[in-house]
């Protein structure tokens, strides 16, 4: 998530002031009201309403945060969270100016795209879709589409040009627009803190005799779209790439949203993504006065596995870029044992922490076939799996010595610290105590994932 009140040193006797360079109009509230409020919700777009009243005053006019705090009947936290939510949709910018007796804060109200801009937009087009029925995304289309529908191809154009009608004057004048204001568009999403492994993609393409040229700065900017939306690497957007090269050898921007599309809904049963905000860190619930929810919060670790990359996930365990073998390893796993990110996730988890942080790849596709067998198909059912091979198994249950059992046991992955947990243990425990173990096992190895997770974040 952005940053919080207390990042940005936010109290509530800072002034503020909001700017908007354009002329607010019909259209434009008709784009926040229709399209926009499904996605971030009403506290969002009514507090962009809301703003826009003081980009009327003065610019010499003091504005606290009181007045916000006051008027809409929120905390600093809760005006911030709805902040996050319309600067990450690029709705809103914000300045800040910090002096030794108060910060002062600009937001700069953002003009909302057209209706062709949004509906053209890759991720704000699928957001929206996730967001409404089918039957209500092509009424709120319909409601943008022109009810005039004329074929001007049967007319002529006689309409008179600019030099038809008026003399061209012969005098040079100087003409300074330096101090005219241009007036703000929507520039899209920021995806500027994204990195898609262009070089990978260019070099797979050059395998099929592809040339790089078709991947121009706008083609660049949609892939890169795209390949956040739908979690794509570079393998997978190369096959996607050569569906979507016309004849001419040039690239349909249009199938590639198409192609995408429809190889993100085979791999997750026809769900296409949605628009999810990051889950709240442990200094949001201090503020917040939350009590710990340990249970939904393994909820949200799981899921945000489910939705990562494992090369993103890699990137940020291991602290370092990955290797290109290990790219294509990760891209192979992929590939060939169908298995889901988070799987693949809790997987390579696993195994650095067995391997002091290395990946053998023999092991790692030996644990991953093994998986598939089992029919593991969910980052919990994998943690859960990872967690219950590693139970200790009293010697009743085989003659063979329990340390022998636990070895072949915990073959698939076991971290240095759960092979250090039954040292002391005897056969002899009983069941009540083998339970308590485990529990207390579960969440110190949930807090260390979780931990060594958040670090790069």
């Amino acid at each position: 998530m952005g940053l919080q009140s207390f990042d940005y040193g936010l109290r509530p006797h800072d002034n503020f002031s909001v700017v908007r360079n354009f002329t607010i109009n019909n259209n434009h509230l008709e784009i926040l009201n229709r399209l926009f409020t499904p996605m971030i919700g009403s506290n969002a777009t009514g507090l962009y309403h809301y703003l826009n009243q003081f980009a009327e005053l003065e610019p010499d006019t003091v504005l606290t945060h009181y007045i916000v705090m006051s008027e809409l009947k929120i905390n600093l936290l809760d005006f911030r969270k709805e902040m996050d939510l319309l600067e990450g949709i690029g709705l809103v910018k914000s300045f800040v100016n910090h002096n030794s007796q108060y910060s002062t804060f600009i937001y700069e109200l953002v003009q909302p795209p057209s209706a062709k801009q949004f509906f053209n937009d890759p991720m704000l087009s699928i957001y929206l879709y996730s967001e409404v029925s089918k039957q209500r995304y092509q009424q709120l289309k319909r409601h943008f589409e022109s009810k005039i529908h004329i074929d001007l191809n049967q007319f002529q154009d006689v309409t008179r040009t600019f030099t038809d009608v008026f003399k061209v004057p012969n005098k040079a004048y100087e003409n300074d627009t330096s101090q005219i204001i241009d007036e703000a568009t929507y520039e899209g999403l920021n995806l500027s803190r994204v990195e898609f492994d262009f070089e990978t993609l260019y070099d797979l393409l050059q395998n099929h005799f592809i040339s790089t040229e078709i991947i121009d700065k706008d083609a660049k900017a949609l892939i890169t779209q795209i390949a956040t939306l739908y979690g794509l690497t570079p393998e997978a957007m190369k096959r996607i790439i050569l569906k979507s090269i016309t004849s001419a050898q040039t690239l349909s921007f249009e199938e590639l949203r198409k192609h995408a599309r429809s190889y993100y809904l085979m791999e997750h049963e026809q769900q296409l993504p949605t628009l999810k905000v990051k889950p709240e860190n442990i200094s949001d619930q201090k503020i917040d006065n939350q009590k710990d929810q340990s249970e939904n919060e393994n909820n949200d670790w799981l899921k945000q596995l489910e939705e990562t990359s494992p090369i993103d996930m890699l990137a940020s365990w291991s602290e370092s870029e990955p290797t290109m073998q290990q790219k294509y390893m990760i891209e192979e796993l992929i590939e060939r044992e169908n298995l889901s990110f988070g799987v693949i996730n809790i997987l390579l988890q696993f195994v650095m922490l067995k391997e002091d942080m290395k990946l053998p790849k023999s092991y790692i596709f030996e644990i991953a076939s093994n998986w598939k067998k089992k029919g593991i198909k969910t980052a919990a059912q994998a943690y859960d799996y990872a967690i219950k091979v590693n139970q200790p198994k009293k010697e009743t249950q085989s003659n063979k010595p329990y340390f022998k059992q636990k070895q072949l046991a915990s073959r698939e992955m076991t971290p240095k610290w759960l092979e250090e947990r039954d040292k002391n243990e005897t056969n002899t425990q009983t069941k009540g105590e083998d339970d308590e173990t485990l529990k207390k096992d579960r969440e110190q190895f949930l807090n260390q994932l979780k931990n060594r997770w958040k670090e790069d974040k």
